[in-house]
């Protein structure tokens, strides 16, 4: 009997649900996808940002047989439409990694939380995360498979072109290059990565 108390205690699930924190009770009773916990969440939301620098390795090797179809094959000097969609990623990743950190510090402050406060950080942290996985994950990916397509050369981009009705490489005429994308990406990705490393610090 003993023994098996001692298993059930020993059980992840079991003890949040015996916790005396309120927001550890919330998790395991509320519906989610998305159990990690806010440091593991912000590393993914970190590790999506900085697969957005993939942009700039990808133009640089695009040959030159796609000037067709791109304002310039020097990623320095080009600025096409989709560092626009890319822009949005890192606009939606970092949103979500601000409402992320803002929960868990929250949570760090006002531990022990009431079972209202639960409630409102566990909603604030499965929004941010949803939004931050799943909308933002679908426009990373969309982001880094059109940069993929120029590595198809000329054929790839005419294809799509045709096909979509557009070109995703035209010029913006805003001055802001992939290589300024990708330095905004990482910037981003770095920040995440320190506010990560704060956040794990301060949660119990």
């Amino acid at each position: 009997m003993d023994q098996n108390s001692s298993d059930e205690t020993d059980d992840p699930i079991t003890r949040r649900v015996l916790s005396d924190s309120a927001y550890d009770r919330i998790r395991v009773e509320r519906f989610t996808h998305f159990r990690q916990s806010i440091p593991r969440k912000l590393a993914i939301v970190g590790v999506l940002l900085g697969s957005l620098t993939l942009a700039l390795p990808l133009y640089s090797l695009y040959s030159v047989e796609t000037t067709a179809y791109v304002p310039s094959i020097d990623p320095g000097a080009a600025s096409p439409t989709v560092v626009l969609l890319g822009t949005t990623a890192v606009a939606i990743e970092f949103g979500t990694a601000v409402l992320l950190v803002g929960a868990g510090l929250y949570r760090a402050r006002n531990e022990p939380l009431t079972e209202s406060q639960a409630i409102s950080v566990f909603n604030v942290e499965n929004f941010a995360t949803y939004v931050g996985f799943g909308t933002g994950g679908f426009v990373v990916a969309v982001t880094l498979g059109l940069f993929a397509l120029g590595l198809g050369g000329a054929e790839s981009l005419s294809w799509y072109a045709e096909t979509m009705a557009s070109n995703p490489f035209r010029s913006t005429g805003l001055g802001f290059t992939v290589t300024h994308f990708a330095t905004v990406a990482l910037s981003a990705a770095l920040a995440v990565a320190l506010a990560r490393e704060y956040v794990a610090t301060r949660l119990p």
